[in-house]
């Protein structure tokens, strides 16, 4: 017997993922089904049927089961995953594929150039590399030595690597220094500056990366690589569709329509790789910013627009629907991470590492000076920001209540990580000055939700081991 996991009865709410790689981690079986059934849709789990009570406890709904032996399905495996941080990506541009990891169920280590550069990498199945950084070579901007070479011993021996934005130039061809694993070179790419900051549509063009998704999907952009023709064992995923509206928000460089028109539309926006110099899934936009960065780029374009024709209610209940939390471009990367998956039945576990001593109090005082020291914009949206503000006071004494509480239970990977993402994060606070208001409530919200999305991977983690 097997219990069926479905995202629909679920309101396709990702504490599915979490609930499914917390089994996975657990020793438990768990499968992905692959095809459209009278039963089942494709995207669904299937767990071993003693994690059904404590699917419950979860707050899922789950039915038990006996699937037939013929019904497609891909065994899910607990990967190891390192996410680059370092000079290349440090927080907070790490921090967003940090929440959509802990978003979509998954425990990693935050690595830099010189850990890559020690053999971190020997111990992990997938590697991955976040946008934020002019990334020519790990070495150069990591300034190590060895880093380049690790990645490349990593990929030869089956490891696996995701990257968006900058992390994506970084494995394509046509500079000194890339790695060349995709066969394929960016239309910009020493002046990548060129394009510039928007959100755009995608159109999905990979049934597997597209699982839980509509055919088109808008994604915030930064500079990413925009690739034309595709050389052996490269094939397109996804690729541009409409321009969606340009933003400003950290890099003032906003996308305008006639660059889009004229070097986007309907080019390759990611892409697969399989060959000899390994695999790979490459991303030129931002899946992991979801609707976090598409939130704070609206409140300082959308926003001042049409306050001033609906108001400050319908501006309140916009504000509302954005999700940070169930972003639904997550998916690529959860659908991402179980294709490079595919050919594995078992990943490498490191050595658990020790747990490093975790300062919440001081993160709480650098959270509450950055909060206290907010200056409303002083337009009508002032007062939209004042009343976020007020309530990410409220709700950032219970995530990191609630992160203390499941901090002293927690597994020692899982401890490691909660203390890493609380020191780099209470740093980042510490340094930041002259934002704009918007960058500011980013910021917040950001940390909000890490505390929360790591609170919520410790609680599936207790229940399912």
């Amino acid at each position: 017997m097997m219990i069926r996991l479905p995202w629909y009865d679920n309101g396709d709410r990702l504490q599915v993922a979490i609930a499914a790689n917390a089994a996975a981690r657990a020793g438990y079986s768990v499968f992905r089904v692959l095809a459209d059934t009278a039963v089942f849709e494709k995207g669904d789990y299937l767990i071993d049927a003693p994690a059904a009570d404590r699917l419950l406890e979860l707050g899922l709904s789950a039915q038990t089961c006996s699937p037939d032996p013929s019904l497609a399905t891909q065994q899910i495996v607990a990967p190891r995953i390192a996410l680059l941080a370092g000079a290349c990506s440090a927080y907070p541009y790490y921090g967003y594929y940090a929440l959509a990891l802990l978003r979509l169920g998954y425990v990693f280590t935050i690595v830099d150039g010189e850990d890559i550069a020690r053999g971190v990498l020997d111990t992990h199945d997938l590697l991955v590399l976040p946008g934020g950084f002019s990334n020519w070579t790990l070495d150069l901007k990591e300034n190590t030595r060895g880093a380049d070479d690790a990645v490349r011993h990593f990929l030869l021996r089956g490891g696996t690597v995701i990257g968006s934005c900058g992390g994506a130039y970084y494995f394509s061809r046509g500079r000194p220094g890339w790695l060349g694993v995709a066969d394929a070179r960016p239309l910009n790419t020493q002046e990548y500056l060129r394009s510039g900051v928007g959100v755009l549509t995608c159109s999905i063009l990979d049934e597997r990366l597209g699982f839980g998704l509509p055919p088109t999907l808008e994604i915030a952009y930064f500079h990413g690589p925009v690739w034309d023709e595709l050389g052996e064992a490269t094939e397109a995923l996804m690729e541009f569709r409409d321009y969606y509206g340009h933003g400003r928000l950290f890099i003032n460089n906003p996308l305008s329509r006639d660059v889009f028109e004229r070097d986007m539309r309907g080019r390759i926006a990611a892409l697969r790789t399989h060959g000899k110099r390994g695999r790979s899934i490459l991303f030129s936009p931002h899946p992991e910013m979801g609707d976090l960065l598409r939130k704070y780029m609206a409140f300082e374009t959308y926003i001042p627009h049409y306050q001033a024709i609906r108001g400050d209610l319908v501006m309140r209940e916009t504000l509302a629907t954005f999700r940070p939390d169930e972003s639904r471009s997550f998916l690529l990367i959860l659908n991402a991470i179980e294709e490079l998956a595919r050919e594995r039945s078992a990943f490498a576990r490191p050595d658990q590492p020790p747990t490093a001593p975790c300062d919440s109090k001081r993160l709480h005082a650098e959270w509450m000076a950055r909060a206290d020291a907010f200056v409303p914009s002083a337009n009508d949206t002032g007062r939209l920001e004042t009343e976020l503000l007020e309530g990410f006071k409220i709700r950032f004494a219970h995530v990191l209540s609630e992160f203390e509480r499941h901090r002293t239970n927690a597994k020692p990977d899982l401890a490691q990580m909660g203390s890493r993402l609380i020191t780099d994060i209470t740093q980042s606070l510490a340094r930041k000055t002259g934002q704009r208001p918007a960058e500011i409530l980013l910021e917040l919200e950001l940390a909000c939700l890490i505390l929360d999305g790591w609170s919520q991977v410790a609680a599936a983690d207790r229940l399912l081991s």
